[in-house]
């Protein structure tokens, strides 16, 4: 992996982010150095105690600029990777799912009844119907559609029926390696991939495989294989997560890292060999056809105890296209500023508040250079000016810090935003593709041969109901996705069943008066099937699920309905593993499977503290969104945002994509990205206009003016000495709560001593009467405020430092003696006829009365 400083090297170029954010940096890095040394040319004696503070003022701004630049390379790596990671992940993981399903298709068509008499009597030398098993051949293709060819040999390699009879004649030997072996094994099945003689026109065949044995003695008669169709189920997994204008490139690895599989050949031809990323490595860079490329390489996750071959997803895209700024990112965006700074991630709200600390810092120098100037000490004029330059330089620069912090911002939330979408996708298609093989499921077991031959006699015996029970629990055991398969009779008595669970409900003899169980005998050919709404049923313990029925039809003739077959999906366990399959490793983080567009959630992982049946009340937007297509928004939900992904169903292959069977459904996903926030103190003060400063310099006063709460009080800036940090305060055991604690102070003014006396620090609340906890902590943004009494100074806790205007002397009034008996603090009274507040008047405090007061208590 590269180091932080390599990594920055390499991508930053590519980042016009980061480029920007240095440009304007950069520019005000010069204009920084330009004012310090003007002011020690100008004034170098007044100066002298502010240079320090712009240096320290600039290298911790220099800090930020490394750190955040630094990071937004590190946060645009991550946004990319996380959708590189997506098409890797989500690519080889629902494959190897689909290629499970192969692995239990296989191992019961293999003791398929009419198979294995079949290729009995061929071994016997029997006459057999080559049209009746072609039929079933065909039959179970147009089901399992996933499937390009079934092919089915004896023990000399000899092939007695196929699906594709477009290729090799029945009747032809096949030498193949593939034959031997799978007549030698006791597997649950043989899975081979290449080139292989079998399927003589493909270069990559993936076959699945087991051999037939005779159900009376075990011995071996033949040889099942299916072709899964490997490309085409390639293309339609890498077509689902594309997005148009996409540049990344999508590909299956062996184990040699050569490609097997590529969403474009074009780009990536089959046969290549690509640089796999190492296990444990979030991300590589991979020089290819003279570009270097970020690159994401997976290993597919096992599934219910399948990992399938050796077999990664990798997914990669050039380095100039890779921090592009994409059409969904724009409604991102409009997004995440829709909810302001309430919205914020810990690290840009750490990045944020030390520029916010530095200014502060620099704000603080500020006001009491400011002070230092009207005391009328030295060059004035000269002072004034840096002063005022160095106020905007620090406001410039903080301003373009918080510019790219919000970049930052933006940018990780986009990261989830963009996450939580895909994680929705996968949980969506993951559910499509699990119940097409239910719809599958259903419509073969109906044509069993042995649970038609018996229905259709009509009255069955105790041992008829024996056998197709002996059939169910074979089927039911292979197929554990189910509690409870049944077969009902044409009036929908309920004549046999398998119970998965042992559950002490015993459905034989009961009805099935759901309306499902009528519309299954109206249904016209063996390609159709019917399927419950998601409702409560006493054959699933009076819990919601779906029951999928076919019509079971009259052994001599296809066209008469005998009866059903239904099955009992067991969509609590089901449901749920699949939610929390495909959740993000985030604690809080919860996944929804709900209907469209009632609301109501059929499936619930524990965080949500959903129930199922619930309605999930949220934007109609989503509710909204067509079929197959996704959104992802920012929600508040109990008080918490939460990035959710939503995306509706699209349905799989045939499934709910050929008017079959209509089931709207979304998943959904909710990743927490940040509580609530309330508005801070400094966005609810208030704020002042000062008036110009005035022309005739001798009739002016100056006032330095700070917060106490969200209101502004003044001292007469003369009496002012100056503001010192918070982080002085030394606490004084059994004071009152309104004395915050002491100080050891030297005043270093022109007029000062030079010597460190204690001063007592008074709590600015005393002015205000608010209530003080005396384990509240000490407002770390606010000030020490020294002034002069006539005993000595003193300091005032004060929340934020303001200004330090000057107005005419005429604008300043003592408080007359009516008002000074009752006046509190007041020393004077300022009219301020430009503020934005009407009638607003300024309070100058006294700050002796102040000292008076506390000694009073």
């Amino acid at each position: 992996m590269l180091s932080e400083a390599e990594r920055f090297e390499t991508f930053s170029p590519y980042i016009r982010s980061v480029a920007q954010c240095k440009e304007i940096l950069r520019d005000l890095n010069s204009t920084w150095g330009l004012v310090s040394a003007i002011a020690e040319i100008s004034c170098p004696t007044e100066a002298a105690t502010i240079l320090p503070a712009m240096k320290a003022t600039k290298k911790g701004f220099a800090g930020l600029e490394s750190k955040l630049t630094c990071q937004l390379v590190s946060e645009e790596i991550k946004k990319t990777c996380l959708e590189l990671e997506s098409k890797a992940q989500v690519s080889i993981d629902i494959l190897v799912r689909n290629l499970y399903e192969r692995t239990a298709d296989i191992g019961f068509l293999a003791t398929n009844a009419d198979i294995c008499n079949f290729v009995q009597a061929s071994a016997n030398g029997e006459r057999t119907s080559v049209d009746l098993i072609n039929q079933l051949l065909d039959e179970y293709g147009l089901k399992y559609s996933v499937y390009d060819d079934i092919i089915i040999l004896d023990t000399d390699s000899r092939i007695l029926a196929r699906l594709d009879r477009d290729t090799a004649t029945t009747s032809q030997s096949i030498f193949d390696p593939i034959i031997r072996q799978t007549l030698n094994s006791i597997e649950d099945y043989v899975e081979t991939f290449g080139k292989t003689k079998l399927r003589p026109s493909i270069d990559r065949a993936l076959i699945y495989s087991k051999r037939i044995v005779d159900p009376v003695d075990d011995s071996v008669i033949g040889v099942l294989c299916l072709s899964f169709r490997f490309d085409n189920e390639m293309q339609g997994i890498f077509r689902s997560l594309q997005k148009k204008g996409d540049k990344a490139v999508m590909l299956l690895l062996n184990a040699d890292s050569k490609v097997i599989a590529s969403s474009d050949y074009d780009h990536v031809p089959i046969g290549r060999i690509i640089e796999a990323v190492p296990e444990g490595d979030a991300y590589g860079m991979t020089d290819f056809a003279g570009r270097e490329y970020l690159s994401v390489t997976h290993r597919g996750r096992p599934y219910q105890g399948y990992a399938g071959r050796e077999w990664y997803g990798h997914a990669m895209i050039p380095l100039h296209s890779a921090f592009g700024f994409s059409a969904s990112d724009k409604e991102i965006n409009a997004e995440i500023l829709r909810h302001g700074d309430s919205l914020s991630t810990e690290l840009s709200s750490l990045i944020a508040d030390a520029a916010e600390d530095i200014n502060l810092f620099l704000h603080r120098v500020i006001w009491n250079g400011q002070v230092m100037a009207t005391n009328e000490h030295g060059n004035l004029l000269s002072l004034k000016a840096i002063l005022k330059q160095l106020r905007s330089m620090g406001a410039r620069t903080a301003q373009a810090l918080a510019d790219s912090s919000s970049k930052l911002h933006t940018t990780m939330i986009t990261s989830e935003l963009r996450n939580a979408e895909s994680i929705a996708r996968l949980m969506i298609d993951i559910m499509d593709r699990n119940l097409y093989e239910r719809s599958n499921d259903c419509r073969w077991w109906a044509l069993t041969s042995e649970i038609r031959r018996i229905v259709s006699e009509g009255r069955l015996s105790v041992d008829d109901k024996a056998k197709i029970t002996d059939i169910l629990l074979y089927i039911n055991k292979l197929y554990t996705v189910y509690t409870r398969l049944f077969i009902y009779d044409i009036k929908g008595t309920i004549v046999a069943e398998s119970n998965l669970h042992d559950d002490p409900m015993d459905a034989v003899g009961r009805q099935v008066h759901a309306a499902y169980a009528q519309d299954t005998f109206s249904l016209r050919s063996p390609q159709e099937y019917r399927v419950s709404p998601f409702e409560e049923s006493w054959l699933y313990g009076s819990n919601p699920t779906y029951i999928y029925n076919a019509a079971i039809r009259h052994i001599e003739d296809i066209n008469k309905v005998v009866g059903g077959i239904g099955i009992v999906f067991d969509s609590t366990v089901e449901f749920k593993h699949m939610l929390e399959d495909c959740l993000p490793d985030k604690p809080g983080a919860f996944g929804l499977f709900v209907e469209r567009p009632s609301g109501r959630i059929i499936a619930a992982t524990e965080a949500s503290n959903y129930q199922n049946g619930e309605v999930l009340w949220i934007d109609p937007e989503f509710f909204e969104l067509p079929e197959g297509t996704g959104k992802s928004k920012i929600v508040l939900y109990n008080k918490k945002y939460y990035a959710v992904g939503c995306y509706s169903s699209r349905g799989y292959r045939e499934f709910k994509t050929t008017g079959d069977y209509h089931n709207d459904v979304a998943a959904f996903v909710f990743i927490p990205i940040g509580e609530k926030t309330g508005a801070a103190d400094s966005e609810q003060r208030v704020a002042v206009t000062y008036p110009q400063e005035p022309i005739n310099c001798d009739a002016v006063v100056d006032l330095a003016t700070f917060y106490i709460g969200p209101e502004i009080y003044a001292f007469y800036a003369a009496e002012v000495v100056e503001a010192i940090e918070v982080s002085m305060i030394n606490p004084l055991p059994g004071t009152k709560s309104y004395v915050v604690g002491s100080v050891m102070y030297c005043d270093n003014s022109p007029d000062g001593h030079n010597e460190k006396t204690p001063i007592i620090v008074i709590d600015g609340r005393i002015l205000t009467n608010t209530p003080i906890e005396p384990d509240e902590p000490i407002n770390t943004a606010g000030a020490i405020v020294v002034v002069k009494t006539e005993t000595g100074p003193i300091g005032l806790l004060v929340d934020g430092l303001d200004a330090i205007p000057s107005f005419e002397k005429a604008q300043v009034q003592p408080v007359g003696e009516l008002l000074r008996g009752d006046g509190g603090y007041i020393k004077s009274l300022v009219n301020i006829p430009e503020s934005h507040t009407s009638g607003k008047m300024l309070i100058v405090l006294n700050q002796d009365l102040i000292l008076l007061a506390v000694r009073g208590r």
